[in-house]
């Protein structure tokens, strides 16, 4: 490998690491995984006021199983879903209260 590829893989190990994925385990699991983690991982962090208790938990706990190989290899594509429809709600609730922000400030 030279520099550039050196280069490149560690942008990009940089850009999964802010995604919340670990790059040593980029090739254990599904797509539906990766994208619940990005949601998750996203959604906590851009979001997280935004979330009830019970969702941010939800979402707290799934990252946690995401960590474990163990755990990891338990998760279901209903979780992976439950965990998408969190961040969908999440993003929903933004849009509201951008829109309002917006409207008052007229």
């Amino acid at each position: 490998m030279d520099f550039k590829d050196i280069k490149q893989r560690n942008q990009t190990d940089h850009w999964l690491a802010q995604q919340g994925i670990n790059v040593a385990h980029i090739y254990a699991g599904t797509a539906e995984l990766f994208q619940a983690t990005k949601l998750a991982t996203t959604t906590l962090k851009d979001w997280g006021r935004l979330l009830e208790h019970n969702q941010a938990h939800t979402l707290n706990q799934f990252l946690k199983a995401t960590r474990s190989a163990r755990t990891r290899d338990k998760i279901t594509q209903g979780q992976c879903f439950k965990v998408m429809n969190i961040a969908k709600q999440a993003q929903r609730k933004s849009a509201k209260v951008h829109k309002q922000r917006i409207q008052a400030a007229r």
